[in-house]
């Protein structure tokens, strides 16, 4: 009786053994496949650069159409090179200042359409209409070139409507 005892325990000694070895096996298999798999990477025309005035990380595929690009955040311009190592190099553009600044009251007027005796219902009105008028996003559909026109115009009559508020008009 007693061999019987000392052969089931030297059964399961021998079971759990193997058991464990099996485990080990299968744990070092594992390990060797994760570090066979390549590490997943960004696709090779892919890159991303910071934007030269307010470090706004911007991605984009090569190649470029053209060689300018623009930040979504500042809007500043910038110019993109590629060497034939496939590195990029950004310049900053700078546009020279524009004419269509907004010296006095009387601008102010003529962007929104009005005459300088207007009340401010009419000037409220007229700026939402000219406003609704040249959205960008409104003009969108017709064309880039349109778009920036319309952009420029927005901004001039974001300005005027300003610059009536700070003097008291509205």
């Amino acid at each position: 009786m007693m061999t019987t005892i000392g052969l089931l325990a030297s059964i399961t000694v021998n079971v759990f053994l193997l058991g464990f070895i099996v485990f080990q096996l299968r744990k070092n298999r594992l390990i060797t496949q994760r570090q066979k798999q390549p590490a997943l990477r960004t696709p090779a025309n892919l890159r991303t650069i910071s934007c030269p005035s307010c470090s706004q990380q911007i991605k984009f595929t090569l190649p470029i159409e053209g060689n300018k690009a623009r930040c979504r955040k500042c809007h500043a311009q910038f110019k993109l090179d590629i060497d034939e190592h496939r590195n990029v190099y950004v310049t900053e553009i700078k546009l020279p200042e524009e004419d269509h600044t907004i010296k006095s009251l009387a601008d102010c007027y003529s962007i929104l359409g009005l005459s300088a005796d207007a009340i401010p219902m009419d000037i409220k009105t007229a700026y939402k209409k000219k406003i609704s008028e040249y959205h960008p996003d409104r003009v969108e559909v017709l064309g880039i070139k349109i778009k920036q026109i319309a952009e420029e115009q927005t901004r001039q009559i974001n300005a005027a409507y300003a610059m009536l508020q700070e003097h008291g008009m509205l």
